[in-house]
């Protein structure tokens, strides 16, 4: 599946994980926004980032290889429209793909980068969904929860699949597999948080008034209250302990600040003209940075030249 099937105007599969509280880079409150504009007749602004656009230039050739490795029969990648939850649960989802598995026995086989998940054994009995990502973080034994899991329990179930594949291909040189059985606790809390987004938006829809979850981070309670009124108000002690806790954290910050610049210039001396050097199970390093020659602009040429870094860097050695 390239380019983006599913309607705005309601949840989506892709977007369970932010829903949940799952996702690194979106949260419920995000979501809602969304789907708001979306009721609003609003489009999105933001482009598509260079990594998605890869995602979805690779993602035939992950599915294909996994198709391979598993030895399923009948992929289809040409899923053109959006699938819609039975019995009415305002959910949809789009596919990358889907394969029959001919009623094989699989086990995990670390070798063929398989990994079944949650259980010894899967049978892939039927047409299973297939789902594609790209990272570029190292290879897991198990998928995180917002790179396909969670999507592809909902993508199940819509689809009525006795199976599912997460096919992840890390750092674009290793293929994982990693198969899921359809689990019926995670379906059942889908149906809830989706219950409870829809809640909202018709709410939003009938009054104008916007409901947002509990805020996960400070960007969410910003936008909350976006608007500052003229108003000086009293808060009680639970306040005053929060604002605590902030004053005692600057300070420290500013101690562990002076605390790190004391001890680099202390290294700097021990270090010398060395650029680097182990200290039991750390490795220092004080390297030169160079900068390459820049033809003339407005500001004058600038001539190569190389100078010491103004920090070091400290790593643990494994």
């Amino acid at each position: 599946m390239v380019g983006k099937k599913t309607p705005d105007t309601m949840m989506s599969a892709s977007r369970l994980p932010a829903l949940m509280g799952l996702s690194k880079f979106s949260t419920a409150n995000d979501e809602l926004d969304i789907t708001i504009a979306a009721h609003k007749g609003e489009k999105r602004q933001n482009k598509q980032k260079e990594a998605m656009a890869w995602g979805d230039c690779v993602e035939p050739v992950i599915l294909r290889e996994a198709a391979k490795r598993l030895e399923l029969v009948d992929l289809v990648l040409n899923h053109e429209q959006a699938y819609y939850y039975r019995d009415g649960l305002p959910l949809c989802c789009s596919l990358d793909g889907t394969s029959d598995g001919g009623g094989q026995v699989i086990t995990t086989d670390p070798d063929q980068g398989i990994f079944v998940i949650g259980q010894d054994s899967i049978t892939l009995d039927g047409i299973g969904v297939l789902e594609a990502k790209l990272t570029s973080v190292q290879a897991e034994d198990v998928p995180a929860l917002y790179r396909g899991p969670i999507q592809l329990q909902a993508q199940m179930e819509i689809m009525q699949a006795k199976w599912g594949a997460v096919c992840v291909l890390y750092r674009g040189v290793q293929l994982r597999i990693f198969l899921f059985a359809p689990h019926a606790q995670t379906i059942k809390t889908i149906e809830h948080v989706v219950l409870d987004f829809q809640r909202r938006l018709d709410k939003f829809k009938a009054t104008g008034e916007i409901e947002y979850y509990p805020p996960q981070n400070s960007a969410d309670a910003s936008r909350m209250y976006p608007v500052a009124s003229e108003d000086t108000i009293t808060l009680g002690a639970e306040a005053e302990l929060l604002a605590e806790r902030i004053d005692a954290a600057k300070k420290v910050i500013v101690e562990a600040e002076s605390d790190k610049a004391d001890a680099e210039t202390k290294l700097k001396v021990l270090l010398g003209e060395a650029k680097a050097a182990t200290a039991g199970r750390y490795e220092i390093k004080w390297p030169m940075r160079s900068y390459r020659a820049q033809p003339e602009r407005i500001t004058p040429a600038k001539e190569a030249y190389s100078i010491r870094q103004s920090t070091i860097s400290v790593k643990e050695l494994q």
